[in-house]
C-alpha cells in the first residue's frame, strides 16, 4: 500500500511540475528526495508536508509525503522553474531546501522521543549538491549560535542564583560577542558563497539597518548573475520598500491607516478614532508572550481608557481561535483581525508579536515596540503629567 501511494504521489508532483512550467508542455526536469525517519509518527496525525515558497516568500502546501513500511520516503519533484521549498516534519521541526539540479537526501529525527520535549530542534543535513551545501552553512552556524544562546543561558541563571556580582557581570556581558560572532559567520558565508543563489538566506540574516550597503551590493551581485530567478530580482526591491515604510514609521509620522472587521463583522478604520490616543496592539492568540502581556495591556487600558482607545489587531488566520482567545483573556477595547496580515506587517515594518505602537490625538507615532515596564512608563509620562 505505502509502495503505491509514493508512486501516486510522485505521479502527482510531477504533473504539478508540468502545470507550473512557462511554457505548459511536459516537463523534462526532476529531483529526486528521499531520506529516512529515524522516530516516524505512530499515527501520522501530522506527517511530512511538502510546501513550495514563492517569489513573496509565501508557503503552498504541494503534498503530504508518506513513508514506506522500513520509515523511508522518496519523492521525484519537477524543478523547471526552480524555487526553495520547506520539508515540515511532524509539526515540530523543518527544513528549507533548494530544487534545482540536485538530488537531495534529508534524514530526519522525527518526533521527539523524550518525555519532557525540549524546544531544541535538530541540525539537518541535505545531502545533494554545493547550492544546498550553502544552506548546510548557513543552517549550522545558526545551530551552533542557538546551542551557545542555550549555554549562556545556564549560566546566566547560575550566576543570577549566587551571591557573586561578578560572576552576575561576567555572565550579562556573555551575550554581544555572541552575537558579533553569528554577524561575522554569516559575513563569511556571504563572501564566499556569493556566486550561489542560496546565498540569499544568509543575507537575510543580516540587519537591514546596520548592514545596508553589503545587503544592496550582495543583492546587485545575485541580480545580475541571475536575471532569470524571480526571488533574488525582487530581494532589493523588498529592501528598499522596507526602508521606505521604516522611514514612514519614524516617530512624529502618522500611522498607516487600515481597515478590518471587528468580532461582529463590522469594518473599523484605525482613522475613526482621531481625537484620542491609541494603543494599537498586534497579537495573534497562538503568541504566549502575547496572551501573557495581555492582562497588563488590559489594566493600562482601564487605568486611561478616558483618553485612550485600546485597538487590538490579531493576525491569526483561524477566526474561531481568535474568538476563543478573546473569550478566555476577556479582552476589552476595539478588537480586531487583519485580514492580510502580510500587508499589514509590511506597512507597520514588525516580524515578531506583541508589537505595540502608540499614536497621539491626530495618529500620530508617539512610541513603537512597547511592552510591559516600558509601556506603563510612557503612559505614565503621557497621562501623569
Amino acid at each position: 500500500m505505502h509502495k503505491y501511494l509514493i508512486v501516486s504521489f510522485t505521479l502527482i508532483l510531477s504533473l504539478l511540475g508540468c502545470t507550473n512550467s512557462k511554457d505548459h508542455n511536459i516537463s523534462s526536469k526532476f529531483i529526486s528526495i528521499q531520506g529516512h525517519v529515524k522516530f516516524p509518527e505512530p499515527i501520522e496525525k501530522f506527517g511530512l508536508t511538502l510546501s513550495k515558497i514563492d517569489a513573496q516568500n509565501n508557503l503552498k502546501e504541494v503534498i503530504k509525503i508518506p513513508l514506506d513500511q522500513n520509515n523511508n520516503y522518496k519523492v521525484k519533484l519537477a524543478t523547471d522553474s526552480v524555487s526553495f521549498y520547506k520539508l515540515d516534519v511532524y509539526k515540530t521541526n523543518a527544513i528549507t531546501f533548494y530544487a534545482d539540479d540536485e538530488d537531495l537526501t534529508m534524514n530526519l529525527r522525527g518526533i521527539d522521543t523524550a518525555k519532557m520535549p525540549i524546544k531544541n530542534p535538530p541540525y539537518i543535513f541535505i545531502k545533494g549538491g554545493p547550492k544546498n551545501n550553502v544552506l548546510n552553512t548557513v543552517n549550522y552556524s545558526i545551530y551552533q549560535n542557538y546551542q551557545e544562546m542555550i549555554a549562556i543561558g545556564q549560566v546566566q541563571y547560575e550566576a543570577s542564583i549566587s551571591d557573586s556580582d561578578a560572576w552576575k557581570e561576567h555572565a550579562s556581558g556573555l551575550w554581544d560577542p555572541l552575537y558579533d560572532k553569528f554577524d561575522d559567520q554569516i559575513k563569511n558565508i556571504i563572501q564566499t558563497y556569493i556566486d550561489y543563489p542560496t546565498v540569499v538566506k544568509a543575507i537575510e540574516l543580516l540587519s537591514w539597518k546596520r548592514d545596508r550597503k553589503l545587503i544592496f551590493d550582495s543583492y546587485s551581485i545575485l541580480a545580475e548573475k541571475y536575471p532569470e530567478l524571480e526571488f533574488i530580482q525582487n530581494k532589493e526591491q523588498d529592501l528598499k520598500r522596507k526602508i521606505e515604510n521604516e522611514l514612514k514609521m519614524s516617530i512624529g509620522n502618522t500611522a498607516p491607516n487600515f481597515t478590518f472587521p471587528n468580532i461582529n463583522n463590522k469594518n473599523i478604520s484605525l482613522e475613526s478614532f482621531r481625537g484620542k490616543y491609541v494603543l494599537i496592539d498586534f497579537w495573534a492568540s497562538w503568541c504566549g508572550p502575547c496572551r501573557e502581556e495581555s492582562p497588563n495591556v488590559k489594566r493600562l487600558y482601564q487605568l486611561y481608557k478616558k483618553r485612550l482607545e485600546l485597538v487590538s489587531v490579531s493576525i491569526d488566520t483561524d477566526i474561531d481561535a481568535w474568538k476563543k482567545a478573546i473569550e478566555e483573556d476577556k479582552m476589552e477595547g476595539t478588537l480586531l483581525i487583519a485580514q492580510d496580515s502580510k500587508k499589514i506587517q509590511k506597512d507597520y515594518v514588525f516580524s515578531g508579536i506583541p508589537f505595540m505602537v502608540l499614536l497621539d490625538e491626530n495618529g500620530k507615532i508617539v512610541a513603537k515596540n512597547l511592552r510591559g515596564e516600558s509601556l506603563e512608563n510612557k503612559l505614565k509620562e503621557i497621562f501623569n503629567n
